[in-house]
């Protein structure tokens, strides 16, 4: 069932405001200037009050309205996967949130530069991840040092420096867009306007009938069109990945839950949502001891890990196997580096969640067909296109 919409309970007639609706009062105002902000940045390029780069080759935005929590980067690692198989070199721009040292042009190969810039180079190696804040500059330097068939925009909905060929916008089957409010009172970085510039909707994780009936009213409230193609794409529990020594990519074998019968689970992550990592980790039906969450997008200290081997040894009873560390891939690129020297007795795992993605229709069906396309027709679209292969 989608996640309801719950706002702030109104003030009774003659009662008196708790501490949270105060702070929210004081934040309205607060919001109100960034929804003012964000339509007029909006509007100055929808009007040719400012001009956008337009490149020669398709290019492919997936983003959010909403701060995170989407599924956004496997979705960019699955259609980076399709297009690498389909024989096209692939570029991928990334802001690189979280990055640690300045950066502009940089190949995401260090998580110094990004946790999910350089997860995403790290799943798809054969395509070219490059991390810049002005990312509509290293696509020109890109055009002529790499020559890409098709750039893909990381995070891209709100940057609107670089024309797209098709913006893919991605809602939380189950979060929707929280309590509907604009930040910082709530989860939106635009106003629900925004889904004017949408060419496609994918809603992540889960579909109800409810959730495509509200995500179809937004659709019919506010694009021009009235209608978009809305494409459920469900997240599969694929197994665990065991992860040892200072690689992620140790093992290539993935482990299924039944395989470590009797073993219980603690888990860290630094994640939008935290909820949906925990959900996923139930259906391996394993006890969850502890859940260490941290803010999205954290700097692991060697402190954290330390706190975490403590826990796991609290929970650690003489003559029973210890209990297994479960994180994700983005957080492992970043804590990995303190378990050998630190834990090398502690077994780790990644869970492994796929998005169920029919890259063959959005190639075939939408990509080379979409009336919303602003950029020329991708090369390589006739009749014997081999297509995107399934994820």
């Amino acid at each position: 069932m989608a996640t309801q919409l719950h706002y702030p309970p109104r003030i009774p007639r003659g009662g008196k405001p708790s501490v949270l609706q105060k702070i929210l009062g004081l934040l309205s105002p607060l919001s109100w200037v960034y929804e003012l902000i964000t339509t007029f940045r909006s509007g100055a390029y929808r009007y040719g009050w400012r001009e956008a780069f337009s490149a020669p080759m398709p290019i492919i935005s997936v983003g959010n309205l909403t701060t995170g929590g989407t599924g956004k980067t496997p979705i960019v690692i699955a259609l980076a996967s399709g297009l690498v198989k389909a024989g096209k070199r692939v570029l991928i721009l990334s802001r690189g949130y979280g990055a640690t040292v300045p950066l502009q042009g940089v190949r995401a190969d260090d998580p110094r530069y990004g946790d999910e810039a350089y997860l995403i180079q790290e799943e798809v190696p054969e395509a070219l991840v490059l991390v810049g804040r002005r990312r509509e500059e290293v696509l020109r330097k890109a055009m002529a040092d790499y020559h890409p068939d098709y750039v893909i925009l990381d995070d891209g909905f709100q940057y609107m420096r670089l024309k797209r060929t098709v913006n893919i916008l991605l809602f939380d089957g189950e979060a929707l867009i929280g309590n509907g409010r604009l930040l910082p009172l709530g989860p939106l970085r635009e106003s629900m306007k925004a889904l004017r510039r949408a060419d496609i909707i994918f809603v992540t994780r889960s579909m109800t009938q409810e959730t495509l009936d509200t995500v179809e009213r937004w659709v019919r409230t506010y694009h021009p069109l009235g209608v978009l193609p809305i494409m459920p794409v469900p997240f599969n529990v694929a197994g665990l990945r065991a992860v040892t020594g200072d690689s992620a990519k140790t093992q290539t074998t993935l482990i299924q839950p039944e395989q470590l019968a009797a073993r219980s689970i603690i888990a860290f992550s630094a994640l939008a949502r935290p909820e949906a990592f925990e959900k996923n980790l139930l259906e391996l039906k394993l006890p969850l001891l502890e859940h260490k969450r941290f803010a999205d997008h954290h700097a692991y200290s060697e402190a954290d890990i330390k706190e975490l081997g403590r826990i796991v040894k609290t929970y650690t009873q003489p003559h029973q196997a210890p209990p297994i560390v479960i994180t994700t891939d983005k957080d492992w690129t970043k804590a990995r580096r303190y378990f050998p020297s630190l834990f090398p007795e502690i077994e780790i795992y990644t869970l492994q969640t796929l998005p169920l993605l029919d890259g063959y229709w959005f190639y075939e069906e939408f990509l080379t067909r979409s009336p919303q396309r602003s950029t020329p027709e991708p090369p390589g679209t006739n009749s014997e296109s081999p297509g995107l292969p399934h994820s």
